[in-house]
């Protein structure tokens, strides 16, 4: 062992120089710190916890019985719910335009649509599609039809013409990115649903108001979202947005829908407009989605009229397509409502106004019986046997003896009402020309160049055929019902 020789001459070993044991227990480490803050007991000294990202709302579970929720409130009831989105889905010309008109006025003034109780509030029709002129004259007709006056909707239903800016969300591409942003209509719409506060809203239609990718899912369910948004402002709007139906569905096959199934599963109600599979002149509405109430809703058979306004197809056929009533009783019905009228159904079958041309388009004609005009034609004969109707006779524009089915007194107790009265005969003056007087002979109808070349101008004062008050779509010796003269053999051919 090295040896180092110290000042005093004496001998001193390098271990000398080392520490006990002992002195190394100061450096000791100490147990692990569970805070960087010194805990002085006073709050001040804490960190705050962070706010959370997104906060989560809970749903008071316990006073589900003590503080129940409201039950769904429906705009029209069992089919549309207040505050969120319903679709109404349509093949193009099926009349869902038409349809949703109706729907507003019947909200607007508090009136039933299609025997549906309707709950009353203002309504704001929100148009992409039609400008104002069509949607002034469907309107018109809808009035006509449900006896409103236009002066009262006017202060109850606000129409928007959005043709030349429908746009309501739009597909945004930046970098390759694509985005759904709501368009400057978006929110001048909610402004007008803040001012005008509605029961319903109807957006007319999604093929205008959405510029995006409809079968993209993200997109569709940020749209609807959006249009939900609008429904949960001030008076809690229901929102019917319209879209269009695919052809296939059109066929009886596919979705009543067109594009992602996000539209179906986004919306809490979906109804469609469809044709009649027994008979393309009838409609059916029916609702196809509800999430808020049991589907007890019953589809609904609809018949347009002359005016193009949809009408509950009954009481022939129950909701089944049941018969509610005989297929004659029914007959005589529609055949009542012509002679009240005053419109004449002809009883010759070739004639253009013949009972099948005129009675099919009718609401309530029994159209499940009489599919084509053989059986009617044959129940009608049947019906003259029995002494329920019979051939009457009335002059036409051209002063021809025509023949018309009319109701006896026997028809019209089978249908439990009276028979129309008779008009009164005119009355004359002093002065007027008596019928039987010879004293002043007729005078000769005045022909034009040819003479008697034409039949038109053989007709004691028929209008020449280059007069504009001629009728030339219709023959003035047969009514439109077929003659020698207007279809001479040949002429087919």
């Amino acid at each position: 062992m090295a040896e180092i020789s110290a000042a005093g001459g004496g001998v001193m070993s390098w271990a000398d120089d080392i520490p006990p044991l002992e002195a190394y227990d100061e450096f000791e480490p100490s147990p692990p710190r569970l805070s960087v803050v010194q805990d002085t007991g006073t709050a001040d000294d804490v960190l705050p916890e962070s706010e959370p990202a997104v906060n989560i709302p809970t749903v008071d579970v316990a006073g589900v019985w003590d503080n129940p929720s409201p039950e769904p409130d429906f705009v029209w009831d069992k089919y549309i719910p207040r505050g969120h989105v319903c679709l109404l889905s349509g093949h193009g010309g099926s009349g869902k335009s038409t349809a949703a008109l109706q729907l507003c006025v019947a909200v607007a003034m508090g009136l039933p649509l299609f025997g549906v109780p309707t709950t009353q509030g203002p309504v704001v029709f929100f148009s992409g599609e039609d400008a104002g002129p069509i949607l002034r004259h469907r309107l018109a007709g809808i009035c006509h039809n449900l006896n409103v006056n236009p002066h009262l909707l006017a202060e109850r239903l606000t129409v928007l013409d959005a043709t030349s800016e429908p746009v309501l969300y739009r597909e945004l591409a930046e970098f390759g990115r694509h985005t759904l942003e709501p368009a400057p209509v978006f929110h001048r719409l909610a402004e007008i649903l803040t001012e005008r506060q509605p029961a319903l809203c109807v957006v007319d239609n999604a093929s205008d108001a959405y510029e995006a990718n409809e079968n993209d899912r993200a997109q569709v369910r940020a749209f609807v979202r959006g249009l939900a948004s609008l429904g949960r402002q001030g008076s809690n709007p229901a929102i019917m947005l319209l879209t269009h139906t695919p052809k296939a569905s059109v066929r009886g096959g596919g979705e009543s829908y067109s594009g992602s199934t996000a539209w179906h599963n986004s919306a809490r109600a979906r109804l469609s407009l469809a044709p009649d599979r027994d008979d393309t002149s009838r409609v059916v509405l029916s609702l196809d989605k509800m999430n808020l109430a049991p589907m007890t809703a019953e589809p609904l058979r609809l018949a347009r009229t002359m005016g193009g306004v949809l009408v509950l197809d009954e009481p022939t056929h129950d909701a089944a397509g049941e018969p509610t009533e005989p297929p004659q009783t029914a007959l005589l019905r529609v055949l009542g409502d012509f002679n009240h009228r005053g419109e004449h159904v002809s009883a010759e079958q070739s004639a253009h106004t013949n009972a099948w041309k005129l009675c099919r388009p009718e609401p309530s004609f029994p159209k499940r019986a009489f599919p084509v005009a053989g059986p009617l034609f044959a129940t009608l004969r049947q019906m003259e046997r029995d002494g329920l109707i019979e051939k009457g006779t009335y002059v036409n524009a051209y002063r021809k003896d025509r023949q018309e089915w009319l109701l006896t007194a026997k028809g019209w107790d089978a249908i439990g009402e009276s028979a129309p009265t008779a008009p009164t005969a005119p009355t004359y003056g002093d002065g007027a020309l008596d019928a039987d007087s010879t004293s002043v002979a007729p005078t000769a109808p005045t022909y034009g160049a040819g003479g008697m070349g034409d039949f038109l101008a053989q007709d004691v004062g028929a209008n020449l055929p280059d007069s504009p008050l001629a009728e030339k779509s219709v023959c003035p010796r047969c009514d439109g019902e077929g003659c020698g003269f207007c279809q001479p053999e040949g002429a087919s051919q």
